[in-house]
């Protein structure tokens, strides 16, 4: 969809090292819902997708809230001519942790999507699903 950065594949699974051929057999919560009929998701695939997505939104969202809040301590420290090293490195340490819980939710989320989905459902999302591998302009082409 527009707004995607090319070379970034599920921009929802942050970061690197989680690319390739790990979120090939992964799918967004997004995605999937919003082709629930050519999936034929069923009404209690649908209930428990969404219900996992909101959960995750709270959860994610006050990570980032802390992770925010961290970050511009740690900038604030690191300003100083002479950094307090421990509690410097603790709030580092604090980030990395915070950013971790980050990702291992949306990884949750996407293993609970496909452990909803029937064989046969995940064949039809990976079918359905736009092909990463052409470059941008040849996708753009094909529309």
């Amino acid at each position: 969809g527009p707004g995607g950065k090319p070379g970034m594949g599920g921009h929802r699974m942050g970061g690197p090292g989680m690319g390739g051929s790990m979120d090939h057999n992964l799918f967004p919560p997004e995605f999937v819902l919003m082709n629930q009929m050519a999936l034929g998701l069923s009404t209690e695939q649908v209930a428990s997708i969404k219900g996992r997505v909101g959960n995750t939104q709270v959860q994610v969202l006050d990570a980032q809230v802390q992770l925010h809040r961290v970050t511009e301590e740690l900038h604030a420290a690191l300003e100083n001519t002479t950094v307090d090293l421990i509690p410097t490195l603790g709030l580092a340490s604090r980030a990395m942790e915070l950013e971790r819980q980050i990702k291992m939710a949306h990884l949750n989320l996407m293993i609970h999507v496909k452990n909803t989905l029937t064989e046969e459902q995940q064949d039809k999302a990976r079918a359905l699903r736009p092909q990463r591998r052409s470059s941008p302009t040849q996708d753009d082409a094909k529309e």
